[in-house]
């Protein structure tokens, strides 16, 4: 195959960096392809391309790609960063450990580096390590916010110490940026309500979630659309038409509800147990979906789906999830927004243990508020009105999936379970089939990873 060049390959390259940036990745892969085409062994464009699959979800061709990109220079730092991430992806967080530290030797002034170590060290409750990895962030770059915000929500603060100084200096400046300012002000506001200065604590979480608010393209007023959507598509007629479909032998574990709302200790407690492996917020389930069916017309074009559809939903998924169990007999997959799809959920498994985790409302959009999430969202989470315009469409879909789908949905108060911790896991087991143990009531002990905002609360 002949490769038409424009110019060498250094020129060929700029452009492929420079539309990688500006997000024309479709152009970029074009010319990383053409320059590893005309030199097989050109070690930035296939770390490059490498980057570019695990920045758009294709995590195999990314393994292979900076794999290779690691044989051809084993001294960038730059290529076992990026392998760290993708370990971390695919959800082998010990291997990110090995890969982030290398990387840092290899680029010891890299504050990117080591603090994406400690929050790996933090998904994985080994918190004096953790801090020691966020305060070498802050040592090569004391103006490193989200650093500062870590460290805040990792620490219990007794006095207004010099963290707590360092990050009212750093919020003052007039030069700090206000993504910098709001990453700060979560922080703070953590501070001072460990110090149980409220308002005080209030009023930086309300600065940093207006600042957070102002960069966020988001209407919720879509969500009562799709609410409605959801109600009108999966009636009782739908579930008739599809009766019998899907895998009828597997019982996936879905944990799911409105985030902050106790997924994760409820995990964490079922993956306690020996037959359990603790999967996640695993993205799997959409992307079953996703290969199934046209999303973009998702929910309306439900009764069009050919009954092998919902089969091959399942036959994916559980693929998927298996490859990452071990062969532990169940998975739980902790996605909590999961809720909006319990009617497919239904189709692809009929037997399917789904838990829902309930959770008084103010405090759990209280505990929304108060937290800094992914770029991925809660976008609605950042507003007070919006948080309940949206906490009150979930309790809608909610009720109406226990009126078409009755006894599908097993409901876990928050509140029972802290209060009443041994009756209510006693009965969280029962109803998945499981047989008590104890490591399930010493869940804190439990080593696994928790990669989510409760990664520090579920080791207490």
């Amino acid at each position: 195959m002949k490769y038409h060049l424009p110019g060498d390959i250094a020129s060929l390259l700029a452009n492929a960096v420079a539309a990688h940036r500006k997000g024309n990745l479709k152009l970029a892969v074009t010319c990383y392809e053409q320059i590893i085409g005309a030199e097989p062994d050109h070690v930035v464009a296939t770390q490059m391309l490498g980057t570019l699959a695990l920045q758009t979800h294709q995590y195999d061709r990314a393994r292979i790609l900076l794999t290779r990109a690691r044989e051809l220079d084993a001294a960038d730092g730059v290529t076992y960063h990026n392998i760290a991430r993708l370990d971390e992806v695919e959800g082998n967080l010990q291997s990110a450990v090995a890969n982030y530290t290398r990387a840092f030797e290899l680029m010891p002034e890299n504050a990117d580096t080591s603090f994406s170590l400690a929050n790996v060290l933090a998904s994985l409750g080994q918190m004096q390590e953790s801090e020691r990895w966020y305060r070498q962030t802050l040592s090569i770059n004391p103006a490193f916010a989200s650093a500062h915000r870590q460290l805040a929500r990792l620490l219990d603060h007794s006095t207004v110490d010099g963290d707590v100084q360092a990050m009212e200096e750093l919020f003052n400046r007039e030069r700090t940026s206000d993504s910098s300012k709001l990453q700060l002000a979560f922080g703070l506001g953590k501070a001072y309500e460990d110090l149980r200065e409220f308002d005080q604590a209030f009023e930086y979480y309300s600065v940093a979630n207006g600042l957070k608010r102002a960069q966020l393209r988001f209407d919720i007023n879509h969500w009562d659309l799709e609410i409605e959507k959801l109600k009108s598509t999966f009636t009782p007629e739908l579930f008739t038409q599809f009766d019998g479909v899907g895998n009828k032998e597997a019982r996936p574990i879905f944990i799911l509800g409105m985030p902050r709302s106790g997924t994760s200790l409820v995990e964490q407690i079922l993956a306690s147990h020996s037959n359990v492996f603790g999967g996640g917020e695993l993205q799997t389930l959409n992307l079953a979906i996703m290969g199934a069916m046209d999303v973009s017309r998702f929910p309306t074009n439900m009764a069009e789906q050919p009954v092998q559809a919902f089969a091959k939903m399942a036959d994916d998924y559980l693929l998927k999830t298996q490859e990452l169990s071990g062969g532990s007999p169940y998975v739980t997959d902790k996605k909590p927004d999961n809720f909006r799809v319990i009617g497919l959920i239904r189709l692809m498994f009929p037997d399917a243990i789904v838990i829902h985790t309930c959770r008084n409302p103010m405090d759990n959009c209280l505990s929304l508020y108060k937290n800094h999430f992914s770029d991925n969202g809660p976008f609605y989470s950042y507003n007070q009105a919006e948080l309940g315009q949206y906490y009150r469409g979930y309790t809608r879909l909610m009720k109406h999936w226990h009126a078409v789908l009755p006894g599908f949905v097993f409901d876990v108060q928050y509140e029972s379970l802290v209060s009443n911790q041994e009756a209510e896991t006693r009965a969280l087991l029962d109803h998945c089939g499981l047989a008590f143990e104890t490591a399930c009531l010493e869940f804190h002990r439990t080593s696994r990873s928790v990669r989510t905002a409760s990664a520090i609360q579920v080791r207490k």
